[in-house]
């Protein structure tokens, strides 16, 4: 399936709510070998409307941050994107992380562009999940500074996401990378990410990527 002029968010997003309301009783374990995701159809983008009133963030909410890891030259390292003050208060999620495209992601399926990942205790009630590379049209804020990018979405029935780890994915460090290197592994945001609740609280959303925190991984 070619991005084309579609973002991998709206991409991965139509997919999602598409195998998961043809009433799929096989929920995703959190295994990307178990995966219910399918990909059968194409995607157009929708024009976004403007808004009409200027959103101001919630004094406090969900902090998603993902945690340092380290790993020697060769080895995968173990990326976790971690959730916390959001306890049964969220039921969507669809963002991005970035690092150096001299890490090269684990995949589950090349031609598909699907990445392994590893759902942890804060999506233990998922309806399911997506995760894909993003491999063309990538803006040149990533470019320039030679960084790649996977996106990931979930879904909850009703406001079933927890705290906790909410997803790991497996970076593979060079075999040459020397000890003490860091690569920062940070997210992105794209129009078209979200993080949700039932009520779609804008001013918790906005909480949510004006404080979300990135991590490094430090090469042993």
């Amino acid at each position: 399936m070619k991005m084309g002029r579609i973002t991998a968010a709206a991409a991965a997003l139509a997919i999602l709510v598409s195998t998961t309301a043809c009433g799929d009783k096989n929920k995703n374990s959190g295994s990307g070998e178990n995966s219910i995701i399918t990909y059968s159809q194409d995607v157009t983008e929708a024009p976004a409307a403007a808004p009409t009133e200027e959103i101001k963030a919630a004094e406090d909410g969900p902090r998603l941050f993902i945690k340092d890891v380290s790993a020697a030259p060769g080895e995968i390292a173990e990326v976790t994107v971690t959730i916390e003050n959001a306890e049964a208060k969220w039921n969507m999620c669809g963002f991005h992380i970035t690092y150096p495209n001299v890490l090269k992601p684990e995949m589950e399926d090349e031609e598909e562009r699907t990445v392994k990942r590893e759902l942890g205790d804060a999506s233990k009630y998922s309806n399911g999940s997506v995760a894909m590379e993003w491999q063309e049209n990538l803006p040149e804020e990533l470019t320039s500074n030679n960084l790649g990018s996977v996106f990931f979405v979930e879904m909850f029935e009703k406001d079933h996401g927890l705290d906790g780890d909410v997803v790991t994915f497996f970076l593979k460090i060079p075999e040459d990378a020397k000890s003490g290197t860091e690569y920062p592994v940070n997210f992105f945001y794209l129009e078209g990410d979200l993080f949700q609740n039932v009520a779609k609280d804008k001013a918790m959303e906005k909480y949510v990527f004006e404080n979300w925190k990135g991590g490094k991984i430090t090469v042993k």
